[in-house]
């Protein structure tokens, strides 16, 4: 995925954020339908040794929250697939 960092928030690395960027997409069509900014977030998960890279267009939420919701998310579709 191409795209074009237009600013980079400072981050808490202690915590596992590696960066929270406002970036907009740069490839001719992902560009041309979807010409707002996004938020790219990299987290380091300690727990399973991942990095994570989210993309949302939510700018309301701390980074942080950000990266502990899909975490969880995740953990959560792992557990119904593995009801069925």
């Amino acid at each position: 995925m191409k795209f074009e960092r237009a600013y980079s928030a400072k981050v808490d690395k202690a915590k596992g954020l590696k960066c929270d960027q406002t970036i907009r997409l740069a490839g001719f069509y992902s560009s041309k339908d979807y010409p707002e900014k996004l938020r790219r977030i990299k987290y380091h998960d300690s727990e399973t040794g991942r990095t994570l890279v989210f993309l949302t267009n939510n700018f309301e939420l701390k980074a942080m929250e950000v990266a502990m919701l899909y975490k969880h998310r995740w953990f959560i579709e792992t557990f119904f697939k593995w009801i069925k």
